[in-house]
């Protein structure tokens, strides 16, 4: 049994005109194409849908109850269709980003903010992960784009380096090397220090910056996110370090007030990319994402 959604359409059409010819004025075809998908879906299905009493036709038992399965059907078959179209013309694309915490809550927020100003009614998305989840969701295809502080060499996935800066060693207001020039490893020798997640790649590479140094920290916070690490660094809990695009975002907001951001040496190199798997074609949506990354960096187009 193999039925089509024209022999569905057509049953439908019957049901609801009354008659073969009401049904063929509906859907725009002839009379005879009408008869003929219904008489090839009768015989699909092994019984009658329709009692002929010249040109009007009375459904059968079986008829009424296959027509609420077909109406729901095609309910959804054209809310498909609709989808498509939209999709087509971008007034119902999705956009699924995945970034990092370090990320999620800086730069990544003014590109999304950037990104509607131009595609108010695409669906945006954003996930957060750890540094190497974030990296399995573009491998895996669980996004369309990621946003992490990597650059990566991997035949699996395309990156663009958006952001090449250096990283910062943030005080709170007050501390004793707030007026500092440079800040090494060796002077935070004891110090309470705000950490980022062990699952973050950052946190790796500070913390072998101050084992090479031989330096030891007092490690007894630690954070998720940049705004996090921020605050409680705000609130005198202790110093950290972080990327220069946390401190350039928020420069007016009340944790920020509070704290002072001075040179570190040898500081972790920041490098921001835009990753995507190279196992499929961008999007429509991630094209214009990528354009509007390009546009905030001022970066030449790709």
């Amino acid at each position: 049994m193999a039925i089509t959604f024209r022999q569905l359409d057509a049953f439908r059409a019957v049901m609801l005109a009354g008659t073969v010819v009401g049904a063929a004025k509906m859907l725009g075809v002839s009379q005879p194409a009408i008869s003929r998908l219904i008489s090839d879906l009768e015989q699909d299905i092994g019984y009658n849908l329709f009692e002929r009493e010249g040109r009007r036709v009375s459904p059968t038992g079986e008829a009424k109850l296959l027509f609420e399965e077909v109406r729901r059907a095609l309910i959804g078959l054209g809310q498909i269709r609709d989808a498509a179209i939209e999709i087509g013309r971008l007034r119902y694309s999705r956009l699924r980003l995945v970034t990092v915490p370090s990320l999620a809550s800086t730069v990544v927020v003014d590109l999304i903010e950037r990104f509607s100003r131009d595609n108010g009614e695409t669906f945006v998305s954003l996930e957060v992960q750890s540094s190497d989840s974030a990296l399995e969701w573009v491998v895996s295809e669980q996004c369309d784009l990621g946003i992490a502080a990597a650059k990566m060499e991997s035949p699996s996935i395309a990156s663009r380096t958006i952001h090449v800066g250096a990283s910062v060693c943030i005080l709170p207001l007050g501390h004793r090397l707030a007026e500092a020039e440079i800040i090494r490893p060796e002077m935070l020798e004891g110090e309470s220090f705000v950490s980022f997640r062990p699952d973050a790649l950052y946190r790796r590479e500070v913390d072998t910056i101050f084992l090479n140094a031989g330096v030891t920290r007092n490690l007894i916070y630690e954070a998720r996110t940049t705004d996090a690490v921020c605050s409680l660094v705000a609130a005198g809990l202790g110093v950290s370090l972080v990327g220069p695009l946390a401190i350039a975002r928020r420069g007016d907001s009340p944790e920020h007030r509070n704290i002072v951001a001075r040179p570190f040496t040898p500081t972790p190199p920041v490098t921001v990319s835009l990753l995507w798997s190279t196992n499929h074609s961008m999007s429509a949506s991630a094209k214009e994402f990528l354009r509007t990354v390009e546009q905030h960096f001022e970066l030449q187009p790709s």
